[in-house]
């Protein structure tokens, strides 16, 4: 009888273990494969934009930096040398913070400004991360002084991060400077996503005074070149170039919804009166805003499914009538056309990318766009945790500017990324545990 007990409770025991969820979190050996053999006198340098330096809500300070899918990498292979700017409390720059909800149930944001020193400044030598904030293409190969760079673009980031042109006048000449192993290089994400976020409005680029994403020709030629000189200079370092990622797929655009005008029919009579020569149509209940649209019929457009209102266009104006007697502003939305042009600047960035590769064996690509847009599309599961999707907030993937990824959407970046190089490069580099890293930041 006592060994049938002990055996009911061994397998009642086993029946509990069985049962609960599998981690898959492996442990890893942290052999770098083909990287290297000394993990820690491994040499690690980022180059990039906010996404490769941490931003979250639109800023840069401490919580978030500490999680930016660099360091969770560095961290992960056993690097013991990543030095990042050391950003004090509160950070720098200007914060998206969530003051509440409107009755619709939208967000209601504002802005603060962060004005946070860097407490190692006196670094004396160049940081292991040099992902710049706002950050475009040309930045890579750019030796113009950096004061001057941020006071005419209004970017307080590029003293911050490279400080002193005798630490190299560019960031590529810096990223020389620290004769690195591996170099992942995320740019171009910025030559697009100005005018994607400004409803087409505004750009790094201008023909004729229509601001456009940066022309592939362009990118190809600054890209390869910062590739070249890297090459040339480090021809035994493994650089990692990302694809730029679509960005229309994140809440940014697609968390106000387009067709939110609700209205009677008495007020769908007066708007159908007063578009008729447009063509509009309006009826009682749910209809598309109207908005400006430089390109369209007569400069305006009645919003459809296949355009995109802003997270950046202000409720208080909604409420008071944007969108029906009163066009919604160009750079709040960012039309079907508008849409078109972002799309075809990815699909052509990411073909000159690819093409990029020939310049050197020691060249890899990591499918950024892929990886976010699989993410957007179906979500990215947890392991033992639930999973994340591009839902406003709630999703957990993107911060409150609705474009840069929360702590655990770099983690799972930087997890995509491990497993692109355990698999390229033989190595045995264990994942992050995201369950263990924060959720969303919201409020200062």
């Amino acid at each position: 009888m006592k060994k049938l007990q002990i055996f009911l409770v061994a397998s009642i025991i086993f029946a509990l273990v069985a049962c609960e969820p599998k981690i898959n979190t492996p442990i890893g050996t942290k052999s770098l494969g083909t990287l290297g053999t000394d993990n820690k006198s491994l040499v690690y340098v980022a180059l990039g934009t906010s996404i490769s330096a941490g931003s979250q809500s639109y800023a840069i300070f401490p919580e978030a930096t500490k999680y930016c899918f660099p360091n969770l990498l560095a961290t992960q292979m056993g690097v013991s040398n990543f030095v990042q700017p050391d950003y004090a409390e509160p950070g720098l720059g200007l914060k998206y913070v969530l003051k509440g909800f409107t009755s619709a149930g939208l967000p209601i944001l504002t802005m603060v400004k962060l004005d946070g020193a860097v407490n190692n400044a006196n670094y004396a030598k160049p940081y292991n991360n040099l992902a710049v904030w706002g950050a475009v293409a040309y930045d890579l190969i750019d030796t113009s002084s950096f004061a001057e760079r941020g006071r005419t673009r209004d970017n307080p980031y590029y003293v911050p991060v490279l400080r002193n042109p005798q630490l190299g006048a560019s960031m590529v000449d810096q990223a020389i400077a620290l004769n690195p192993n591996l170099i992942t290089l995320e740019m171009g994400a910025n030559d697009v996503l100005g005018f994607a976020k400004s409803g087409g409005a505004m750009s790094t680029t201008y023909v004729n005074g229509e601001a456009i994403p940066t022309p592939t020709a362009a990118m190809q030629q600054i890209i390869g070149g910062a590739l070249m000189k890297l090459t040339k200079a480090l021809p035994n370092t493994k650089i990692i170039l990302f694809t730029v990622p679509n960005v229309i797929g994140v809440p940014f655009f697609n968390t106000v919804p387009w067709n939110a005008l609700l209205i009677d029919a008495k007020t769908a009579a007066l708007l159908n009166g007063a578009y008729a020569k447009a063509g509009f149509t309006f009826n009682a209940g749910a209809n598309g805003f109207v908005a400006m649209s430089p390109k369209s019929p007569g400069g305006l457009r009645q919003l459809t499914a296949e355009d995109y209102l802003l997270l950046s266009v202000p409720q208080d104006s909604l409420k008071a009538g944007w969108g029906s007697m009163k066009p919604i502003p160009n750079q709040y939305v960012l039309d079907k056309l508008e849409a078109e042009v972002v799309a075809k600047a990815v699909t052509d960035y990411n073909a000159m990318i690819n093409g990029l590769k020939s310049i050197s064996n020691n060249i890899y690509i990591f499918d950024l766009d892929q990886m976010l847009n699989n993410a957007i599309k179906y979500g990215y599961a947890v392991p033992g945790g639930t999973k994340m999707s591009s839902k406003f907030i709630s999703g957990e993937m993107f911060s409150l500017d609705g474009f840069h990824p929360t702590s655990r959407g770099q983690g799972a970046v930087a997890n995509e990324l491990i497993k692109y190089i355990n698999l390229t490069f033989g190595a045995d580099i264990p994942l992050v545990n995201i369950q263990s890293l924060p959720p969303n930041y919201v409020n200062p």
